[in-house]
Formats: C-alpha cells, structure tokens, sequence
C-alpha cells in the first residue's frame, strides 16, 4: 500500500462509489418515486433534500481528512493553476455555456417542446419542480451536482488512483477512465442508459479539469449543465401535463 492513502481514504472511496449509488439505486430512490406517485406531502423537496446531503457530507469529510493530514489542495486541483490554462479553460467554458443556451431556446421554440422534455428525462421525470419551492430545490441540486460531484469524483477520486502511480501518464489514463466510469455507476438510479451518458460526461468534466488545472472551470459547466436543464422544468414554463 502507498503511503499517501489512509484507511479513510478507502472508505471514502467505497462508500462514494459503490455503497451510495446502490443505496439510492436499489432503495431511496425507488422508495422516493412511489412517495411522489402517491402524492406523499412534500415528498419531492425530501427527495431533493436527500440527494445533495450525502454529497456535502461526503465533501466535508474530504476536507476535514485533506486539513487534518496536511495535504496540498493542489491534489484536488484546487490549487493555483498559469493564467493561460485558466484561460484557455474559461474561454471554453463560455462557449460552451452560450451553446447550451441557444440549444435551450431552440428547443423551446418547438411546439412539441413539452414532450421532447419528458422523453429525453426518462427515469428522472419524478425529480421535474412543480411548484416554486421545489424548483428553487432544483436549483440546490444543480449546485450542489457542480460543486460536489466535481469536487467528488475529479478531485477526489481521480487523485485517489492517480496517487498509484504518480508521475505517470498511464496514472493519468487510468484515473480519468476509472473515475469517469465510477462518476456513470453514480447515476444508476436513472437507469442504465444514464449509466453510459454519465460516464461520456465524465470524460468531458476531466479533460476540462486537466486542461485548466483546475476544478472551477468544471465546475461551472457542470452546475450550467443541470441549471440549464432545470430550468426547462421550471414552474413559470407551460406544463408538462
């Protein structure tokens, strides 16, 4: 074993990867739909309530054991990055933010918008915000996935098996590839067809994140990602129904 792992470094591993995913996929958010089919009161903003607490949960041990050890932020990529990586990566970042808002008004100018919207959702149809508070649970969510699920699984886990084989390229392959695979395993509440967009996705947000040198420019087209999709399920927008 190397030294730069603890045994808190495989739990976490572990239970970000493998026990959460299964918990939420095989339990919480099956239990979670047939609350919302039943109109249980308040059963959607729990759900939305439920999904990003272990993600804080699991970000502030992450800290807490980087504090506690003393390990350079610089291993979850948030440390300094050069001005021209920055750069390069949020010159991207709003090209491709500006892409998803013309994709968006695009879509919204098709009469047949609405069930375009409730195809391409699938398995996370019962997630869609009916009412203004629970979008405004939404938008936690959409947080939360950018900062998290970034700080997760491209800071986190990608250091975890880069920590292997330092120096490496092959360290590097092998971190993004695994890492974007686990990221895919993470979604498997939404079926496994999400499995396989989920790890695409992944591959993207770490091609970002190396090229920049940073978490933040991923970040941020991560958070932009689902803001963007939420926003299509906004209340203020015509129903669905």
């Amino acid at each position: 074993m190397i030294e730069s792992h603890v045994l808190l470094d495989h739990i976490l591993l572990v239970l970000i990867t493998v026990v959460w995913p299964v918990a939420e996929w095989r339990w919480y958010y099956p239990l979670s739909v047939r609350a919302i089919a039943a109109g249980v009161p308040g059963a959607r903003a729990r759900l939305y309530r439920n999904s990003v607490a272990p993600q804080w949960v699991f970000s502030s041990c992450i800290i807490a054991l980087w504090v506690i050890r003393g390990r350079p932020w610089s291993l979850l990529m948030l440390g300094p990055s050069t001005p021209l990586r920055l750069g390069i990566a949020s010159a991207l970042v709003v090209v491709i933010c500006g892409l998803l808002f013309l994709q968006r008004r695009a879509l919204f100018a098709r009469p047949n918008w609405p069930e375009l919207v409730r195809r391409s959702l699938k398995h996370g149809e019962p997630l869609v915000a009916r009412t203004s508070g629970e979008y405004r649970g939404m938008v936690l969510v959409a947080f939360t996935a950018g900062f998290c699920e970034e700080f997760l699984f491209r800071g986190f886990v990608m250091w975890y098996f880069l920590a292997y084989w330092p120096g490496a390229r092959i360290g590097v392959v092998i971190a993004v590839v695994v890492s974007s695979l686990l990221f895919g395993f993470g979604h498997i509440y939404f079926g496994v067809r999400q499995v396989r967009v989920s790890a695409i996705a992944g591959l993207f947000f770490a091609a970002i994140a190396l090229a920049a040198g940073s978490l933040v420019p991923a970040m941020i087209v991560h958070a932009a990602l689902r803001k963007i999709d939420d926003a299509g399920t906004a209340p203020a927008a015509p129903a669905l129904s």
